[in-house]
């Protein structure tokens, strides 16, 4: 046990961890998913906080039973596309088509009603640099951030707008290939605006220039980097198509998830929330079982402050929904839960304690220093975020969070983390996250968490929430 006054040491938080991976996957509506919100209520309650509660809320639980592929008589490893369309129990017996990157002159070139179309899908490449132009404060003393660069893999838009295209053109169904992935894997777990997200923001439709609306929905498949270029050779060597078979059959069932919220009280009714979400693609020890367990370790250490010593009360979220489909965990808990928004000053979001590793000879080789990671910043203005983000930077300094990048909320990206629905509501929010290479991969394992950080990550944020607790609301929300 953590004694009195003190944050937990890196491998008490560790073995927090390695009990939420040990659930399995934890996708919302599963058995994990039940495991792992039951294990965060029993924890709270240990630490001696006794306001706790599971708020539930009904999701569509999109789940695969039997996916393959077979082209030209071979049969091809792969994996399926989360959140698309199910065939029936026979599959789809139809020709493959290669539509390249997929771009309109692509779909325009070759005829794909009915067919399969075979696209290669590509991942942006993530400059930090290019990032640390845009931020308020880089603490990067050995200057490792200077050259790196690495495929965003948790985003991939050319698929996006491919799928949609090919929706639209009436094609039987989708395999994408994963060909800037990092190592040959296939199954890769990334429902963000997936088909079933029929609420696609604005600003996500005008960038890729295609109606919320489509003709229905139909299947797809991932295939890795190596099988793609066998695809690719099958449908070149059949004269521009090659016959395949297709099969992805499961189940869209109404299933029942929860938010944990849990309650602090302070010396007054104005709140701070600290919060993770609970769900991840896999086991998922980085995705996200060490933002759960930062965000135990400052409700632990919280709650050993006297009450008398804390202004504000403090709301610790463990939210769910981040990958069923839409993120729906954060806008329940705000829709749901006015008593505490309407005093809310400032939401707290700790995400992903990475390791960085590279890839050699196709496997991952941890290159022995943290992820490089981004903290938005939010206020109820440009100053007050800038004030906001120095007293961050103090404490970034202070426990040596290296390879951190403090960006303002108001970027060209957004702020692409779990706080997006607090920002997008005008909330003032620091969201801490790292997004490496293998986040959405089953290699998302214990080894590949910064355990060294996990400590001084919890600790910097307790400071920074400490200060936070002695401002005025007006100091931070702006009015």
């Amino acid at each position: 046990m953590s004694r009195e006054g003190d944050v937990a040491p890196n491998d008490e938080i560790l073995g927090w961890i390695r009990e939420i991976f040990s659930f399995g996957y934890r996708r919302p509506g599963t058995q994990a998913d039940c495991k792992a919100e039951d294990y965060i209520v029993r924890k709270l309650e240990e630490f001696g906080i006794t306001d706790v509660e599971k708020q539930p809320y009904q999701i569509s639980r999109w789940e695969a039973d039997k996916w393959g592929l077979t082209v030209s008589g071979e049969e091809v490893p792969c994996f399926y596309t989360p959140n698309t369309a199910f065939t029936g129990s026979e599959g789809i017996d139809t020709d493959m088509v290669y539509v390249g990157d997929g771009s309109d002159e692509d779909f325009e070139a070759v005829d794909v009603k009915g067919k399969i179309v075979l696209v290669d899908v590509h991942f942006p490449l993530l400059r930090i640099e290019a990032l640390g132009n845009m931020g308020y404060f880089v603490w990067d003393p050995a200057g490792t951030l200077s050259d790196f660069a690495h495929p965003a893999t948790w985003i991939y838009p050319n698929w996006w707008r491919a799928y949609r295209l090919a929706c639209l053109h009436r094609a039987a169904a989708v395999v994408g290939v994963l060909a800037d992935y990092p190592t040959n894997e296939d199954r890769i777990y990334i429902p963000y605006f997936g088909p079933l997200c029929h609420d696609l923001p604005d600003w996500f439709l005008s960038h890729i220039g295609l109606p919320g609306k489509i003709p229905g929905w139909i299947p797809g498949l991932w295939v890795n980097k190596a099988h793609g270029t066998r695809l690719v050779e099958l449908v070149k060597e059949g004269g521009g198509k090659a016959r395949a078979h297709l099969t992805l059959t499961g189940s869209v069932e109404p299933s029942t998830t929860h938010n944990v919220i849990a309650r602090l009280p302070g010396g007054g009714d104005d709140v701070i929330v600290v919060h993770s979400h609970h769900d991840g693609p896999w086991s998922s020890a980085v995705e996200d079982a060490s933002g759960v367990a930062e965000v135990l370790a400052v409700a632990e250490y919280m709650a050993k402050t006297p009450r008398s010593e804390r202004n504000k009360t403090i709301v610790f979220l463990f939210t769910s929904s981040h990958f069923g489909g839409p993120a729906r965990g954060d806008a329940t808990f705000i829709e749901g839960n006015p008593d505490i928004t309407s005093k809310l000053m400032l939401d707290v979001c700790i995400e992903h304690i990475a390791k960085d590793f590279d890839v050699k000879d196709g496997e991952w080789v941890d290159t022995g220093m943290p992820e490089p990671r981004s903290v938005f910043v939010h206020g109820g203005s440009n100053e007050i975020a800038r004030e906001m983000a120095s007293i961050l930077a103090d404490e970034v300094k202070r426990h040596d969070l290296r390879r951190l990048i403090i960006l303002p909320g108001n970027t060209p990206l957004g702020v692409p983390t779990d706080a997006n629905a607090f920002y997008r509501s005008g909330y003032p929010i620091y969201s801490y996250i790292s997004g490496p290479e293998y986040l959405f991969d089953p290699c998302d394992t214990i080894d590949k968490v910064a355990a060294d950080q996990l400590n001084p990550v919890a600790s910097a944020f307790i400071k920074v929430i400490q200060k936070m607790d002695k401002a005025e609301p007006s100091k931070v929300k702006g009015r």
